[in-house]
């Protein structure tokens, strides 16, 4: 399976938000065998014991400065003793960092198949669940892609919107929603991620009430600069399902 490399032009005007988001071309295919393969090697107990040992010293590892905002958004508000759910997984690094905090189970919700390693954590493809029963979830750099094809995904303009609306079903009401996504200026990057300025991130957020914010600051809206390691800058909300 090869991800597409343009935008077909019915979806043209979608993706750009009818101008009003920016345009950039970037390529990824990691709905391919050999990039599934890579990731696979990630989700064994050895490498999840070493995560486990990073997220218990509280170390930003994964996307950096968004793993220490995670952290103050956990200490704020727990997860101890609860069900979790994860929103995509190419990396077993969440799943570490829900189970230091405590979780009770942790069920990760992914395109791909992945076969479980730890007797707290379960993987499941979404057409696996129906309804959803969690009384939390992380969603860190996940919505972002949905909609681009680059994971395998169909092509949306709206496929990140619909997928948090989506979430919803999985989650208890007054479940909370620990958030992540690149914010700057809108733009999106196809097909690789979309950035959430001004114009989307209100979008994306539509329907869910914020109750926190870490790591924004006055220049979050204007930010153009990727942050570790290539990464975008990733700010975390906690959310809460209406």
């Amino acid at each position: 399976m090869k991800a597409p490399e343009r935008i077909p032009s019915k979806f043209f005007d979608g993706y750009i938000m009818d101008g009003d988001a920016i345009l950039e071309y970037k390529y990824a295919n990691d709905c391919s065998d050999e990039i599934q393969k890579l990731f696979n090697d990630n989700f064994k107990q050895e490498v999840f014991d070493q995560y486990i040992e990073k997220a218990t010293n509280r170390e930003n590892f994964y996307y950096g400065p968004t793993d220490g905002w995670l952290y103050e958004a956990l200490e704020k508000y727990p997860i101890e003793g609860k069900n979790v759910c994860i929103i995509g997984s190419a990396n077993p690094w969440y799943e570490a960092i829900a189970v230091s905090f405590g979780a009770k189970s942790c069920t990760v919700i992914e395109y791909s198949k992945r076969e479980s390693f730890h007797e707290s954590i379960t993987y499941l493809q979404p057409h696996e669940i129906n309804q959803g029963n969690f009384d939390a979830c992380f969603s860190i750099s996940s919505v972002e892609h949905d909609g681009l094809g680059r994971y395998g995904d169909p092509l949306d303009p709206d496929g990140d919107l619909k997928a948090m609306e989506n979430l919803k079903n999985f989650l208890k009401d007054d479940a909370l929603v620990y958030f992540a996504v690149p914010v700057g200026l809108d733009k999106v990057v196809f097909n690789v991620h979309r950035v959430y300025g001004e114009k989307r991130l209100p979008k994306i957020l539509k329907g869910w009430e914020e109750v926190e914010r870490f790591g924004f600051f006055e220049q979050s809206f204007t930010n153009n600069v990727n942050g570790v390691n290539g990464t975008p800058y990733q700010p975390v909300c906690v959310l809460r399902k209406k």
